[in-house]
């Protein structure tokens, strides 16, 4: 069955080369511009992973996660962003992260993480 990934990051340049990668390795793409649009994309139809930016307009990236972790702590989220020294912040190590990838990402290794944590995924 084919996996869904959600990929949430305003720049739109970002979305369009991760949905092309993803859709190339034969997963589902469904995108979101910003944290509350995430939000709402996820109760349409919860993805097998999130692809989350942390500096989104609407709502910051670790806000989204606190919201997702109410309702489902299971879903793998891998944070893509261009802010490294976050990294180490204890709100991040403590949210049950699948992954942290610094922009520019490397399509490679991000589809490297993305296969390890579907694979890790709890049922």
């Amino acid at each position: 069955m084919m996996k869904t990934i959600l990929v949430a990051d305003d720049d739109k340049n970002v979305q369009l080369l991760i949905e092309t990668e993803l859709t190339l390795e034969g997963y589902k793409v469904i995108l979101a511009n910003n944290g509350l649009e995430t939000l709402k994309k996820i109760k349409e139809e919860t993805p097998d992973l999130l692809l989350l930016d942390l500096k989104m307009p609407n709502m910051h990236g670790l806000d989204v996660i606190r919201a997702i972790h109410k309702n489902n702590k299971k879903l793998p989220i891998i944070i893509c962003t261009a802010y490294e020294k976050m990294m180490n912040d204890y709100t991040v190590e403590n949210s049950n992260i699948a992954g942290y990838l610094i922009k520019p990402v490397d399509l490679c290794h991000l589809k490297e993480v993305i296969k390890k944590s579907l694979a890790n995924k709890r049922t």
